[in-house]
C-alpha cells in the first residue's frame, strides 16, 4: 500500500539540509537565495539560510538548518533526499539534499 503524499501549506517551512557551496564569494549571516527543484519546471521558492558561527567558503558542506517560503508550490516533489538546486539570481552557488521536514 502506498504512502498518501504530503504537500505542505504552512507558509515557512523548516529544513534540515545537507549544503555544498559552489560561491566564490564566502556566505555570511542570512542568506536567502532562490531554491529550485527539477521536476517542478515553472516554480521556485526563497530558501532562507543564517550563518552566523562561520563564513561558508567555496566547496564546504555541511549540515544546517534552512527555512524554505511558500513551500505549496513544490506540492509532491518536496520530501525527504530531494536534490534542491541554490541559485542567487542566475548563479547557482549550491546544491543542498533535504534531510529532515520539521512540520
Amino acid at each position: 500500500m502506498a504512502l498518501p503524499i504530503k504537500i505542505y501549506t504552512k507558509p515557512l517551512l523548516e529544513v534540515s539540509i545537507l549544503f555544498v557551496s559552489f560561491r566564490r564569494k564566502p556566505i555570511q549571516g542570512v542568506f536567502r537565495p532562490q531554491a529550485y527543484i527539477r521536476e517542478v519546471k515553472r516554480y521556485c521558492s526563497n530558501i532562507r539560510l543564517d550563518q552566523f558561527k562561520r563564513d561558508i567558503l567555496y566547496g564546504d558542506q555541511l549540515v544546517m538548518p534552512a527555512v524554505i517560503e511558500s513551500p505549496l508550490g513544490f506540492g509532491k516533489h518536496l520530501k525527504t533526499g530531494v536534490l534542491l538546486t541554490i541559485k542567487d539570481g542566475l548563479e547557482e552557488v549550491g546544491k543542498a539534499i533535504v534531510l529532515e521536514i520539521n512540520d
